[in-house]
């Protein structure tokens, strides 16, 4: 599947109301579940909403280099301690003043679960200014080139019948 595809579509459904999006998404073919990959990108999409700021940014976007896919959000926000990053990831964690009280705080724990499954690696740090930037390196597909016709040795041509 495309990475840059899946996170498309969780854009597409994601709610991003009073929030400045900048979206940068190339292609990145990875092996995986479609609709469990689309959780995690969704998953981190509402993260970087609910843990935002009226008029806050996010950013999204995928890429690869000559071994990895790589999804990164970076999101504004209130400012996350350093020593709290890791906490968010386990469940029932959520930080007590986002603008939005729903949820019960399994949406991280999630992204790890697929991840782990996906051999993904996860990266979160805290943005000195607030918010968070999150990274999922996912190995590449193997691309897989089109074997040559064989040659169909022994075969003559006898003309029309």
């Amino acid at each position: 599947v495309d990475l840059a595809t899946l996170a498309e579509d969780a854009l597409d459904a994601a709610s991003m109301e009073g929030l400045r999006l900048e979206v940068a998404l190339r292609p990145a073919r990875i092996n995986g579940d479609p609709v469990l990959l689309e959780r995690l990108v969704a998953n981190i999409l509402d993260n970087a909403a609910r843990y935002n700021e009226p008029d806050g940014k996010v950013v999204v976007s995928t890429d690869r280099d000559d071994h990895d896919a790589i999804l990164r959000v970076v999101n504004t926000g209130p400012v996350v301690p350093p020593e709290q990053v890791n906490a968010l990831f386990q469940p029932f964690t959520r930080l007590h003043d986002r603008s939005r009280h729903d949820g019960f705080g399994l949406g991280l724990a999630l992204v790890v679960s697929i991840a782990t499954v996906h051999s993904a690696t996860l990266r979160a740090a805290a943005n000195p200014t607030g918010g968070l930037d999150i990274a999922v390196r996912f190995p590449l597909a193997p691309v897989l080139e089109s074997p040559a016709p064989a040659p169909q040795a022994g075969r003559r041509c006898h003309g029309a019948a």
